[in-house]
């Protein structure tokens, strides 16, 4: 036996049809608690978080009475970090990278590109240079 198609009929109605009420969900994470979640990684000290102080402290480093070596540097973040497993490091890398970065302003989100750049300092306190060919490191050596 075929089946029979029934039409459809649509009617126009004048009442306007009742929106749905948004409720909220007391599942999952979209609930705010009453006390705000603890930072993971905020400064001991400043309270800072880790980006910001990084670049505060290279912000601040060209200061005649601060000027910390890379080494001094990596040390004052890994105690102004104590939980953060890859500045205990004291890796001298982290700073080359995050001073690179510092310097072309994409270290944080809405950075600017610093008016006075950060340069690494020697024990005494004195920039460093690096030779730009071979042939003055050559030089340099000899």
């Amino acid at each position: 036996m075929a089946r029979q198609k029934k039409t459809l009929t649509v009617s126009a109605s004048t009442k306007p049809t009742p929106k749905a009420k948004a409720t909220r969900s007391t599942k999952g994470g979209d609930v705010k608690s009453a006390s705000p979640k603890p930072r993971k990684f905020s400064g001991v000290k400043t309270g800072m978080k880790v980006m910001e102080y990084q670049d505060h402290t290279l912000a601040i480093n060209n200061k005649s009475d601060r000027r910390l070596t890379d080494v001094g540097l990596a040390d004052d973040w890994a105690i102004e970090f104590p939980q953060s497993e890859c500045l205990q490091r004291r890796d001298v890398k982290i700073v080359g990278g995050v001073r690179r970065l510092y310097n072309q302003g994409k270290h944080r989100k809405g950075q600017e590109v610093p008016k006075v750049k950060s340069v690494p300092y020697g024990e005494d306190g004195k920039p460093l240079s690096k030779p730009t060919t071979k042939k003055d490191a050559i030089a340099k050596a000899a």
